[in-house]
């Protein structure tokens, strides 16, 4: 009993050197692993291989970029399958959403969609006007590189404040949730949405979250009656609000904008009817896909 209480006592006094202590041999690990070589897998020829971090409770990942780049897969309809191997198997520039082709390796969402377009003659503009173009480019570059802060803080830093508690949920282990949450914080401070107060970033995700409900309007897709990439990007950050909030305040926003709403049951619809063989169900399964 009195060495349970010296160990109780211990890490309430030095949880920060604990802490610090169990991240750095958790790093230790990754390198060691890292540089241990790779067993390459043998895929099928001609078939592109999605790397995606996992399968998520509620979407198919926890990351907007996976559901992004693998709505565009089946949008486009290219041979493709999906690896849940990314949180292990990073990219070359550490990104947990990637491909490969052949051998041919490529990492971050966009650029796996121009060489996707590229090796498969994909020009999904060819219908639209250089003003829809345009616009399409405008909304997905809001999306991935400002909205997504706004999704990242409020999952990762703000809803746990507020005692949600995100990483059950998420079925992640205490440990990552904490470096995640220490990895958004420096990385949206540097971007600079980070640097504003809670309430200044909700004011600026419900801004975003207004403009996309003024551009979709009555549309059936972001730019028309015909599915574009924007429609991925889109899809994959609303994909995270609309099923991974747990009941936070980003979902409060969100249900402000119910042609949002019914936007992400039509494309769930229209590109995802094995959904359910590719969610675990809040944990309660293994994915099938």
């Amino acid at each position: 009993m009195e060495s349970m209480n010296w160990i109780q006592k211990f890490l309430k006094t030095h949880c920060k050197e604990v802490f610090i202590t169990a991240t750095m041999g958790i790093i230790l690990v990754t390198v060691i692993r890292r540089r241990k070589k790779k067993v390459k897998k043998t895929y099928p020829p001609n078939t592109v291989i999605h790397h995606n971090v996992g399968r998520g409770p509620y979407a198919p990942s926890l990351t907007p970029f996976a559901v992004k780049l693998e709505t565009y897969l089946r949008m486009t309809k290219v041979p493709f399958m999906t690896e849940n191997d990314s949180a292990r198997n990073k990219s070359s520039k550490g990104k947990m959403t990637w491909i490969e082709y052949n051998g041919q390796e490529v990492a971050d969402s966009e650029f796996c969609i121009q060489f996707i377009n590229k090796i498969f003659n994909i020009d999904m503009d060819k219908n639209f006007s250089d003003e829809e173009i345009g616009a399409g480019r405008a909304i997905q570059r809001m999306v991935d590189e400002h909205l997504y802060w706004t999704v990242a803080l409020r999952r990762w830093v703000f809803d746990p404040e507020h005692g949600i508690d995100v990483k059950k949920h998420m079925k992640v282990p205490w440990i990552f949730f904490r470096i995640v949450g220490n990895m958004v914080k420096k990385q949206s401070y540097a971007q600079g949405v980070g640097r504003h107060t809670e309430e200044e970033v909700m004011q600026v995700m419900d801004e975003d979250l207004q403009a996309l409900s003024k551009f979709l309007g009555k549309k059936k897709f972001m730019l028309g009656e015909q599915a574009s990439q924007t429609d991925c990007a889109v899809f994959g950050m609303l994909s995270q609000i609309h099923w991974h909030s747990f009941g936070g305040a980003g979902e409060k926003l969100y249900k402000k904008y119910p042609n949002l709403i019914a936007y992400c049951e039509r494309m769930k619809a229209e590109f995802w009817p094995d959904w359910d063989d590719c969610i675990t169900h809040g944990g309660t399964r293994k994915a099938a896909k």
